[in-house]
């Protein structure tokens, strides 16, 4: 069963990737892009295989590591003055690892999730003389399977996070080798979330919802060296919540002290968010790469998690208790594999 819901996500990822790849139309560099899909498709695999049988001596433990990812965009300059732009990334990765029981025999742990990015946006750009490009954009956010449950029960795409947001853009550096972009707007975003009612081996859930509208801040960075065998890309995202549908449960129907919780736990949902994002990739050969991510978050409250309250009592406690953070998330992963790229 573990073998198999591994086997299923990989699936999945190989499935969108086919889905969303499309031919590259083939085009001179001194020919214009007005008009012209602009595809770049990039779909990789890193694995890490060891095994031992029963009665090696030399105490080691088998492991299996992977871990699929796709990185897509698809851009198309309709006009000088119009531009639509769609990103998407999708990965997942797991760690499976051998243990030894009282028999000193091995067997197989349930596998461990390593990485899990559902993450669709979509961008477009009016584009005036003055530079300053007003834009509306849509975002898609998920995960494959999330594992956040203190019992260790797993539901599939959740949360479900939708974005809407409007303002200005602005390109400051836009060469063949660099690109530097922000954008200011408002963003109204939709979360939505599931829970287990009761304690496992129950699988029974609730959905609930929330919403939240935000000041953003958006900066993406591109750079290419080498003749493109590195590439750094880099985005930052600084998000002010100033409206949050949650925070008056937390303000008037929920005894915070008794629940264990801060007492100004309410400040936390309209703090200012932090999402820094950075991947290095150093293409060895056109298939070979090795691809350095780095993320840091700071999030002292998950919106996705809306407090649950029925007759006085917060039913969903576990929960959030563990959207708390009030010290900064750091991820870093490093991986050799192989990578294809569609242009």
């Amino acid at each position: 069963m573990n073998n198999m819901k591994w086997l299923g996500g990989f699936a999945l990822i190989m499935l969108l990737s086919i889905s969303v790849v499309v031919p590259a139309m083939a085009q001179d560099e001194e020919e214009s892009k007005i008009g012209i899909w602009q595809n770049n498709v990039s779909l990789g695999l890193n694995v890490l295989q060891s095994s031992y049988s029963n009665n090696w001596n030399g105490g080691e433990k088998g492991s299996v590591n992977w871990a699929g990812n796709l990185d897509a965009t698809f851009e198309k300059q309709f006009s000088e003055l119009t531009n639509w732009r769609n990103t998407l990334k999708l990965a997942y990765g797991q760690t499976h690892q051998q243990e030894r029981n009282g028999e000193g025999a091995l067997y197989w742990q349930k596998p461990d999730k390593t990485d899990d990015i559902i993450d669709f946006e979509s961008l477009f750009r009016w584009m005036p003389a003055s530079r300053w490009d007003p834009f509306v954009s849509f975002t898609f956010t998920s995960m494959f399977e999330d594992l956040s449950d203190v019992e260790g029960r797993s539901q599939s795409f959740n949360p479900l996070t939708f974005k809407e947001s409007a303002g200005i853009s602005r390109p400051w550096i836009d060469t063949e080798d660099r690109q530097l972009m922000s954008r200011l707007g408002i963003a109204f975003i939709q979360n939505n979330r599931s829970f287990f009612v009761d304690a496992a081996p129950s699988m029974e859930t609730v959905s609930e919802t929330s919403t939240e509208l935000a000041a953003e801040l958006i900066t993406e960075y591109k750079v290419g060296a080498l003749d493109g065998r590195v590439d750094w890309e880099s985005r930052l995202i600084l998000s002010l919540p100033f409206v949050y549908s949650g925070k008056s449960v937390i303000e008037d129907d929920i005894d915070l002290v008794a629940a264990g919780l801060p007492d100004d736990l309410a400040d936390y949902t309209t703090t200012l968010d932090v999402d820094w994002e950075n991947t290095f990739t150093a293409n060895i050969t056109k298939v070979i790469s090795v691809k350095l991510f780095v993320r840091w978050v700071y999030d002292k409250y998950d919106n996705t998690v809306t407090p649950v309250v029925e007759e006085g009592n917060l039913v969903n406690i576990s929960d959030v208790h563990n959207a708390i953070r009030k010290a900064g998330q750091f991820k870093q992963t490093l991986a050799l594999g192989f990578t294809y790229k569609f242009i």
